[in-house]
């Protein structure tokens, strides 16, 4: 069998995932044991997994999330005033798919832009699209989209966005 032709001809159909399992079942010869339905099989799950993780990762560099913070990693102990149920409810994301709206107020210092991206990073990993934005660079934005001709096309990439968070 000609393996880099089929390789390539993978790679021209844009299936990179199927292409590398292909060449690591080469190198490794107890793939060669397997039956034909095992070895498509682990081709196919490696596509797939390949296709999910550059979903993810393109998902999450179009959020533009300021800091890398997760809800798993808040300390209770300090005096902040946050209720644990209910960031316990937000964590579940079911606020965004009932299309509700989180507002976070307090003093400065006292962690909303971190919480407000841990829920982003949340909503991120539950599949939902995110962008985070800040509220002056946005209102600089919106008159300059109007007068380039872009604002539709701004408002309706907003509109499409599950969770925008305003910082």
């Amino acid at each position: 069998m000609l393996n880099h032709p089929t390789r390539d001809n993978l790679l021209a159909l844009k299936l990179t995932g199927m292409a590398k399992a292909l060449s690591e079942q080469m190198v490794f010869p107890e793939s060669q044991a397997l039956s034909f339905e095992e070895r498509l099989g682990l081709l196919v799950d490696r596509e797939m997994t390949a296709r999910s993780d550059r979903r993810l990762t393109t998902r999450l560099r179009q959020a533009k999330l300021r800091l890398s913070a997760s809800l798993e990693d808040i300390d209770y102990r300090h005096p902040r005033g946050l209720d644990t149920a209910l960031l316990l409810r937000l964590s579940s994301c079911q606020w965004i798919h009932e299309r509700h709206n989180v507002l976070i107020t307090g003093p400065t210092g006292s962690g909303k832009t971190w919480l407000s991206c841990a829920l982003g990073h949340q909503a991120w990993r539950e599949g939902y699209t995110v962008v985070s934005l800040r509220l002056p660079r946005l209102l600089q934005e919106l008159p300059m989209a109007k007068g380039d001709g872009r604002y539709p096309k701004l408002m309706a990439s907003l509109a499409k966005t599950a969770l925008l968070i305003l910082d």
